[in-house]
């Protein structure tokens, strides 16, 4: 079957709703034409004379009696059974229309002599009786095909709309990353542009998914057959120290550190291929998160003593477990935290928050140091992104520790987000999903510290 065109469906779509609308006017007007010109047949017009006739004689009996109570029964009784209104006009008075006869309607006169004078019995029979009136034809005229025409566009405007926002929901998502998304049968099983559309975008939804993942593998090949290298380089290096002369350790120790760089960066891009590649949420063992946090910024406080940075935190307790890898959250938060540390200046404070909010636990990390422009805030978690690459290769930065946390937190079900603090600095925050735990981890009771002042100014 030959598929009808998008601009085929709009063009019939509102073909036909402009033609039901002329039909359903034209039904109408022919329907209240019928009922003004509409003439009833001979036979009801003799059968309601000869009802009246009989009537008229009992009626002419009872008016010479003078029973008028009679009478009224009488005339009710016969419109009760019959479905015609009789009414009795006295002698000398005439029909209060002036003999004018509504469409429908038969009517018929019959004189009732009595010695008192002539009175006339009028019998009427309307087809139309009981039955409400048109509206006026201003109303109905315009009101209810234009109520039908708005049906019909807006059933058309939906078949049209509805998997646009489709595509449109996929797109979004595909753009959060990921990248398993598909526009669905939904969209692509319509038959018109489109479906084009959609299959199109299935396509490079899937292009865009083979190249990627191509990517972190090709990635995480390559770091991994440079691990074996770099060790026995930092084997070598360590031998050649051992006999050397004075004046060649300072070069061999240049060559030792970047050699401790070059291995930092392949274990770092492996862990980002690992959280990349296996992109699910993760449900492992519990981690004690509070004793975690502790390890971690102890190790801090330790490392910003060479440069005279202080660390501040408030790790509060936890009711509820968190469940995942242990070793991919350490990372996370080690690397956000070593990151703030290395952009908080000398005699400057970083300051960690860890709190339960509900069912989730909240880390908040906030550095002293010059903060992020705004347009930038939403690539910092890209791998190797660096704001001042000079500045990043100097300090170690690698630009690949965010987009490690980034992806590390997203495979634990959490979120993470940064912003710059009003009062100077970058708060980076991760919310993680906790459960009821089945028992107390050791090292969560309250032992907490002193929270630091800035998170009362940003709550």
């Amino acid at each position: 079957m030959k598929r009808l065109s998008l601009f085929w469906k709009v063009y019939i779509g509102f073909l036909l709703a402009l033609f039901l609308s002329l039909a359903v006017n034209e039904i109408f007007f022919t329907i209240e034409k019928s009922r003004h010109t509409f003439q009833p047949p001979e036979e009801l017009q003799r059968l309601l004379t000869w009802s009246a006739d009989g009537l008229a004689e009992k009626a002419g009996a009872l008016l010479e009696l003078g029973d008028e109570t009679a009478l009224s029964v009488l005339l009710a009784q016969a419109e009760a059974q019959s479905g015609i209104f009789f009414s009795l006009l006295p002698p000398g008075e005439h029909r209060p229309d002036n003999g004018q006869t509504p469409p429908g309607t038969v009517r018929t006169e019959i004189p009732v002599k009595t010695s008192g004078g002539t009175y006339t019995l009028l019998g009427e029979l309307s087809l139309f009786r009981g039955r409400p009136p048109f509206p006026p034809r201003h109303w109905w005229m315009f009101l209810i095909p234009m109520g039908i025409g708005a049906l019909l566009c807006l059933v058309l405007v939906r078949h049209i709309v509805s998997p646009i926002l489709e595509l449109r929901k996929a797109a979004v998502q595909l753009g959060r990353g990921d990248l398993g998304v598909r526009a669905g049968e939904s969209v692509t099983g319509r038959g018109d542009h489109i479906a084009d559309l959609g299959k199109a975008f299935d396509g490079m939804a899937e292009r865009i998914q083979d190249l990627l993942t191509s990517q972190q593998r090709l990635m995480g090949d390559i770091s991994h057959e440079l691990r074996s290298p770099l060790q026995r380089l930092d084997v070598a290096l360590t031998l050649a120290r051992k006999g050397c002369a004075p004046e060649a350790a300072e070069f061999l120790d240049r060559a030792g550190r970047d050699a401790e760089r070059m291995n930092e960066m392949v274990s770092q891009i492996l862990s980002l291929s690992r959280a990349e590649l296996y992109p699910r949420e993760m449900d492992g063992a519990p981690v004690n998160i509070v004793q975690l946090l502790r390890e971690i910024t102890e190790d801090a406080r330790f490392e910003g003593m060479n440069g005279g940075k202080t660390v501040a935190a408030s790790i509060m307790p936890c009711t509820m477990e968190l469940h995942g890898d242990e070793q991919l959250l350490r990372q996370a938060f080690e690397n956000v935290i070593r990151n703030g540390l290395r952009a908080t200046p000398s005699g400057g404070t970083l300051e960690i928050i860890a709190r339960q909010k509900g069912n989730e636990t909240v880390v908040t990390v906030r550095d002293q140091g010059p903060g992020i422009p705004e347009e930038e805030l939403p690539r910092i978690f890209r791998p190797f992104y660096r704001l001042d690459y000079s500045r990043d290769r100097r300090s170690g930065g690698t630009g690949l520790g965010l987009a490690i946390a980034e992806r590390a937190v997203r495979c634990h079900g959490g979120r993470i987000s940064a912003d710059n603090f009003p009062d100077g600095g970058l708060i980076v925050e991760i919310a993680l999903p906790l459960k009821q735990p089945e028992k107390i981890l050791p090292g969560s009771e309250n032992t907490e510290e002193k929270e630091p002042p800035f998170r009362k100014n940003h709550s």
